[in-house]
């Protein structure tokens, strides 16, 4: 035991100034995640709903299960979570490999760029875009919707269509993200087992079925698993897009969250709601990563 300390102190001292440059990450870390989650017990007191603070147990959790708000939040919340992931999951996919073919390197790296920067624009970037685009005076959706014989459609404030926008405006900012990742998986892979394949008689998509996705497949796995542990957590786009008239259809477990806790002032009622949504994303997370072992015989941790 003694020559273990020894050993891994001296790993620490060989290692000291990586790290040192771990340390502000872990700060971060430290200050804005972990400390924070010490003010989630006051989900068991009736904390902001009253002067005189005590403990009330389960109370909130109990409310939190007879609210018809709360159902139609967490029924918004795998709508539109799981239409996201159902949507936008194979896009970045099937991008990489079309882009992988592109064997003009200025075409595929303006591409790449036209498809990326969307990224780097905030949630109120891209929903100022959305809202201007879609404005049934001024916008150039519904211009060319007149100029066809249509009439405008109010599209931020339809129940019918508010939802397929936050779908196609999720898409667009996120899918370049992905489709970069899987680009960077792709080129790794060894020239020669393409090689391989065209001398055993596989044609192009063959090769990509039977070369391609299995060496990426380590990659699609991590990769679905980032985007299930937030799949639950959206929050932003809908904050920023969302308008009283489309609530039916857009409350999330999160704005819900928002809302009771901050504007309501019931800030331990929407810290249970929270608590809540975070346990959901965690048994969620747990169970593909199980299924992905089970499947796929890979698994991130």
């Amino acid at each position: 035991m003694k020559n273990k300390k020894v050993r891994l102190i001296d790993r620490i001292n060989q290692q000291k100034f990586l790290l040192l440059l771990l340390l502000p990450a872990l700060l971060w870390y430290l200050l804005f995640r972990y400390i924070p989650m010490m003010g989630n017990f006051l989900a068991l007191t009736n904390f902001g709903s009253s002067i005189h603070i005590k403990f009330v147990g389960l109370k909130n959790f109990i409310r939190l299960f007879q609210s018809l708000d709360f159902y139609r939040a967490f029924n918004n919340t795998l709508i539109l979570s799981f239409a996201n992931i159902v949507f936008y999951f194979p896009l970045p996919i099937i991008l990489a490999i079309l882009m992988n073919e592109l064997y003009h390197v200025k075409m595929k790296r303006l591409v790449q760029f036209i498809v990326y920067i969307p990224y780097f624009f905030s949630w109120v970037v891209v929903g100022s875009i959305f809202i201007t685009m879609l404005s049934p005076t001024s916008g150039i959706i519904n211009k060319i919707i007149e100029f066809f014989g249509g009439k405008s459609i109010y599209f931020m404030v339809s129940t019918f269509w508010f939802r397929p926008i936050l779908i196609i405006s999720y898409i667009w900012r996120q899918v370049g993200y992905g489709t970069v990742i899987y680009i960077a998986t792709i080129s790794t892979i060894d020239p020669e087992l393409y090689d391989a394949a065209k001398v055993d008689g596989a044609n192009h998509f063959q090769r990509v079925l039977h070369v391609t996705l299995p060496c990426i497949k380590s990659t699609i796995a991590t990769m679905l698993l980032l985007n299930l542990s937030h799949v639950l957590l959206i929050f932003d786009q809908i904050i920023v897009m969302q308008n009283a008239a489309v609530y039916a259809v857009s409350d999330v477990l999160r704005t819900y969250s928002y809302r009771e806790g901050l504007e309501n002032m019931n800030i331990a009622y929407g810290i249970a709601v929270g608590l809540l949504t975070s346990l959901a994303t965690a048994i969620l997370v747990l169970s593909t990563n199980k299924a992905s072992k089970k499947f796929l015989d890979e698994s991130v941790f």
